[in-house]
């Protein structure tokens, strides 16, 4: 199996989240859903994070959920997203019944899903210009002002691999 890619259609799922709560992708009325595909042994997830809660954090009462699909167990996976202050669902696809489905080749994968279970958009491993044009296109599909997510002089380099 290959890494679903843009224009694919994105296979439905539901999992559990760390907060007990049942997910499911496009029932929460969303316009796009931002599935963050991650181990929390990972230290390229680790420093993808904080830009993935930026992501959330522009975007979130425009119409975009976002959620961190952990390949890990429920506690492992609390410890993660609490060290790196995650205000976004963290679901436990510890079984990796999901992954197998989207096949990320390396973790981090984001896949940017429409309403129509299409994906629009994909970022594999930590890359600046990835999130960055991941938050335009979220921005002209929710019809808001985009953000720069990731800036050149954050001290980051612009690409790591996963």
């Amino acid at each position: 199996m290959a890494t679903l890619s843009v224009g694919k259609t994105a296979p439905a799922f539901s999992l559990c989240g760390i907060d007990g709560k049942s997910y499911a992708l496009n029932a929460s009325g969303a316009r796009l859903t931002l599935a963050a595909f991650f181990k929390t042994t990972c230290p390229v997830c680790a420093l993808a994070w904080l830009y993935i809660e930026k992501i959330y954090q522009t975007y979130k009462d425009a119409g975009l959920d976002v959620w961190g699909v952990s390949q890990h167990e429920r506690d492992a996976s609390e410890k993660f997203a609490s060290k790196y202050g995650s205000t976004f669902p963290i679901l436990i696809d510890a079984d990796w019944r999901v992954s197998k489905q989207y096949d990320p080749e390396v973790v981090p994968t984001l896949f940017l899903i429409d309403a129509d279970n299409k994906i629009v958009e994909r970022v594999v491993s930590f890359d600046k210009a990835g999130l960055n044009r991941i938050s335009d296109t979220i921005a002209a599909r929710l019809g808001v002002g985009a953000s720069i997510i990731a800036r050149d002089d954050d001290g980051n380099p612009p690409f790591r691999p996963g």
